[in-house]
């Protein structure tokens, strides 16, 4: 029952964080709310070279938009203690939304679960911090 399956896979343009160039990175969206990036495809689903990106869309907002570049979309959620986003481009309107609405179904499964039933609970902030609720 809880076993993690990968919801989505596949190619899309990365912004980097520090130097705002693109990269090419295979990404794995996962069902427990991981969203892994390679410089590769991995070639088994087990594979065990450690990812370039690792991060969690659990109480993520996502927003559209076409600047920098067209069909961009920006991830911001909580790392641990940090807000962060991440910029991805893809080649089409439609790749865009469907990379957006398996993000968001895997955010509203997450939200969705008992509390005390998700293993990110602890790093979510206080259950006094408005910032991360809808």
């Amino acid at each position: 029952m809880n076993e993690v399956s990968v919801i989505k896979e596949g190619w899309l343009h990365k912004r980097g964080e520090y130097i705002k160039t693109w990269r090419p990175r295979y990404f794995l969206l996962k069902s427990d709310g991981s969203f892994i990036g390679y410089k590769e495809r991995p070639e088994a689903p087990d594979q065990t070279l450690p990812p370039l990106n690792n991060f969690s869309v659990a109480e993520c907002q996502l927003m559209k938009t076409e600047r920098p570049r067209p069909n961009t979309f920006v991830i911001r959620c909580l790392q641990w203690t940090t807000v962060i986003e991440r910029t991805f481009h893809v080649d089409s309107p439609d790749e865009r939304e469907e990379w957006m609405r398996a993000i968001q179904m895997v955010a509203n499964s997450l939200k969705q679960r008992a509390p005390g039933e998700d293993p990110m609970d602890y790093k979510c902030g206080s259950p006094s911090d408005s910032s991360t609720a809808e």
